[in-house]
C-alpha cells in the first residue's frame, strides 16, 4: 500500500472517533435529564419545559403542553397523568406534587429546591406514598392520622431500640455475653419458661376484654405503652442479678405481654376503625406494619451501638461502679423517656368523634349551662379531654349505673322506675296517640332509662339504661341526668325527677342536631362496661326490652356495650 493511500484509509477512523466523542458529549448533557433532574445550571440551552420535568422519557414526540387526563386512586389521590403525543398516542406522565396542584402548575424554583427532598418524602413521592401511606391519602383517613403517625413513628423507633438493647441484656444475664459455643441446656430452659409466662399474661389480659380500651382509647394507649416500658426496664436491670434471671425475665415478659395485648387490641381495633374513612382498615393497618418494619431496621444498629457503649463503660471502669451506672441510666433512661414523650403526644393529638359516656356527659352539661352554642366541636373537645385528665366531675351523673348506685333497695327501685313510666305517660297525653315520639317510642311503652340517685360523696344522679336503649335514648338520658344533678334534692324528690325527664324530652331534638352540627356521631354511643337492664320486667311488660314490640336498639342506631344484665330480678 502506498503512502498516499494511507490517509484515505485513516480518514474514516478519524470521522468515527469524532462521532463517538460527539455522542458521548450529548450523553453527558442529556444524562441528568434522563434521571429527571433539573439541568438549568449546567446546560442553559436546554428547553425550560424539559428542564423541570421530573420523569422525562427518552422517546420522541412527548408533549407536556397539551391536554392531560389525571388517573386517580379510589380515594382521589393522583396516581399518574396521561398526555397526548403529536402522533395521537398516549404519553404517561408523573403526578403533580401537592405544591404544584396548589400553584396550578409546576414552579421551576420550587421544583429545584424540593426535588432532592421530595424523593424521600412519602407525601410528595408517589412511589414512597404507595409503600408507606394508605391508598388515597389523605382523603381516605381521619384528619388526625398525620399528627398521630408522626409521634407514633417516633415511639416505634425508640421502642425498637429498647427491644434490641433488652434482648442483648437478657443474653448477657444468661451468660452468653462472654461464653462462646452453643446455648447451655439450663439457659435454654430458662428462656422457654420465661416466654411461657407470657402466655398466662395473654390469658389474663384477654379475659378482661377490651371494653375499657374501646371506651377510652387515648388513656389506655398511654397505659399499655407505659407498662411495656416498665417491662423493658426490668429486662435492662437483669444483668445486674443473673442469678435472678428467671423471676425477673418472667415478670418482665408477663408485664410486657399483657401490655402488648392491650396495645394490639387498640391498634387493630379502635384506632383502625377511627383512622379508616373509606372502608380501608386493612390498607391502613398494612401501612402501619410497613412503617414499623422500616423503623425496626433503622433501630437495630442504634440499639446495638448504645448497648456496646454502656458495656464498654462497665468493662473499662470497674473501679468506678457509680459512674458506670450513671452512664447506663443516661443512655437507657434517655431512650425510655423519648419513647414516653412520643406515645404521650401520639395519644394527645387523637380526636375521636365517637361519643362515649364521658364525652356525652361533658357536652350535655355544656348544653345545659349554655345551650347549643356551648357545645364544643370534636377538635376542641379532644384537646380539652387530654390523656389523663379527669373524665367526670364530682356532680356528673353516672350514665349506665348499677342497681346499688341508683337505688337504696327494691322498693326504691320500683318508685324510680314508676317516675320514669309516669313522666312518659304524662308526655304522651299531649301527643298523637298513634305516633311514636322521643326516646320512649310511644305513650304506652314507657322509657328506656330511669334516673336514680347515688347518695355517696354528696349525692349525684345515677341513670339506669334499658337493654333496648337506642342512641337517642342515651342522649335523652344524659340530658335528664345533667338536669337532675342541679334540680334534684335527693333520691325521694319525685317532682325533681319529673322536671328532669320533662327537660330532657323537650330538648333532645335540639341537642342531637347541635351535636351532629359540631361533628359528633349521633348514630352510635360507646358505653363500654356500662350495665344495662331489662327495665320492662319491672313494669310487667311482655316481650324483650321495654315492651315496645321486642325491637332492639339497632333500628334507630347502635349502642356499643360489653356488659348487660338479662333480667333485673336476677340481681
Amino acid at each position: 500500500m502506498s503512502a498516499a493511500a494511507r490517509p484515505v484509509a485513516i480518514a474514516p477512523r478519524a470521522h468515527a472517533a469524532l462521532r463517538v466523542a460527539s455522542t458521548r458529549a450529548r450523553r453527558v448533557v442529556s444524562a441528568p435529564l434522563l434521571r429527571g433532574r433539573t439541568e438549568r445550571r449546567r446546560c442553559p440551552a436546554v428547553h425550560p419545559a424539559r428542564a423541570t420535568t421530573r420523569a422525562s422519557s427518552p422517546r420522541e414526540g412527548r408533549s407536556d403542553d397539551g391536554p392531560t387526563l389525571v388517573e386517580t386512586s379510589s380515594g382521589g389521590q393522583q396516581l399518574r397523568r396521561w398526555g397526548r403525543t403529536p402522533t395521537g398516542g398516549f404519553d404517561r406522565q408523573p403526578p403533580r406534587r401537592p405544591e404544584e396542584e396548589l400553584a396550578g402548575g409546576p414552579d421551576e424554583e420550587a421544583t429545584g429546591r424540593a426535588s432532592g427532598f421530595a424523593r424521600w418524602d412519602p407525601r410528595l413521592s408517589p412511589r414512597l406514598r404507595a409503600v408507606f401511606l394508605p391508598a388515597g391519602y389523605p382523603d381516605t383517613v381521619s384528619p388526625d392520622y398525620a399528627p398521630f403517625i408522626r409521634w407514633h413513628l417516633g415511639s416505634l423507633m425508640f421502642r425498637n431500640v429498647l427491644e434490641v438493647i433488652t434482648a442483648q441484656s437478657l443474653l448477657v444475664a444468661l451468660g452468653m455475653g462472654s461464653t462462646p459455643g452453643a446455648l447451655p441446656l439450663t439457659a435454654a430452659t430458662k428462656w422457654v419458661l420465661k416466654d411461657g409466662i407470657g402466655s398466662l399474661a395473654t390469658l389474663a389480659a384477654g379475659s378482661l376484654g377490651g371494653q375499657k380500651c374501646d371506651e377510652d382509647p387515648k388513656r389506655w394507649w398511654m397505659v399499655s405503652n407505659a407498662f411495656e416500658d416498665v417491662a423493658r426496664v426490668i429486662e435492662l436491670v437483669t444483668p445486674a442479678a443473673p442469678g435472678l434471671f428467671l423471676p425477673l425475665a418472667a415478670t418482665a415478659t408477663f408485664v410486657r405481654t399483657a401490655a402488648l395485648t392491650g396495645r394490639g387490641s387498640l391498634v387493630n381495633g379502635s384506632l383502625m376503625q377511627h383512622f379508616a374513612r373509606n372502608e380501608n382498615t386493612a390498607d391502613v393497618r398494612a401501612r402501619l406494619e410497613v412503617q414499623g418494619r422500616w423503623l425496626a431496621l433503622v433501630a437495630l444498629p442504634v440499639g446495638i451501638g448504645i448497648f456496646r457503649t454502656v458495656s464498654q463503660t462497665f468493662a473499662t471502669d470497674p473501679e468506678e461502679p457509680w459512674r458506670d451506672v450513671a452512664v447506663a441510666v443516661a443512655f437507657y433512661g434517655g431512650v425510655v423517656c423519648a419513647h414516653l414523650v412520643c406515645i404521650w403526644n401520639a395519644a394527645r393529638v387523637l380526636r375521636f368523634e365517637t361519643l362515649n359516656r364521658a364525652r356525652l356527659v361533658r357536652q350535655a352539661r355544656a348544653f345545659r349551662d349554655g345551650g347549643a352554642d356551648a357545645i364544643a366541636d370534636v377538635d376542641a373537645a379532644g384537646d380539652e379531654e387530654g390523656v389523663f385528665r379527669a373524665r367526670f366531675f364530682s356532680d356528673d351523673p353516672i350514665l349506665g349505673a348499677s342497681l346499688p348506685d341508683a337505688a337504696r333497695d327494691w322498693a326504691h327501685l320500683e318508685r324510680l322506675v314508676g317516675h320514669a313510666r309516669d313522666s312518659a305517660g304524662a308526655r304522651g297525653e299531649g301527643e298523637d296517640s298513634g305516633e311514636s315520639h322521643g326516646s320512649s317510642g310511644g305513650s304506652h311503652v314507657g322509657r328506656r332509662f330511669a334516673v336514680g340517685w347515688d347518695p355517696r360523696d354528696g349525692g349525684r344522679p345515677a341513670v339506669l339504661l334499658d337493654a333496648d336503649a337506642t342512641p337517642r335514648d342515651v342522649l335523652a338520658a344524659a340530658l335528664a341526668g345533667v338536669h337532675a344533678s342541679t334540680g334534684v334534692r335527693g333520691g325521694d324528690d319525685a317532682e325533681g325527677f319529673r322536671r328532669a325527664y320533662a327537660w330532657g324530652d323537650a330538648r333532645v331534638d335540639e341537642f342531637e342536631a347541635a351535636m351532629a352540627a359540631n361533628g359528633w356521631r349521633v348514630d352510635f354511643v360507646q358505653l363500654g362496661t356500662a350495665s344495662r337492664y331489662r327495665l320492662g320486667s319491672l313494669l310487667g311488660e311482655s316481650g324483650g326490652g321495654d315492651g315496645g314490640g321486642g325491637t332492639r336498639g339497632g333500628k334507630e342506631g347502635s349502642v356499643g356495650v360489653d356488659a348487660s344484665v338479662d333480667d333485673v330480678l336476677a340481681t
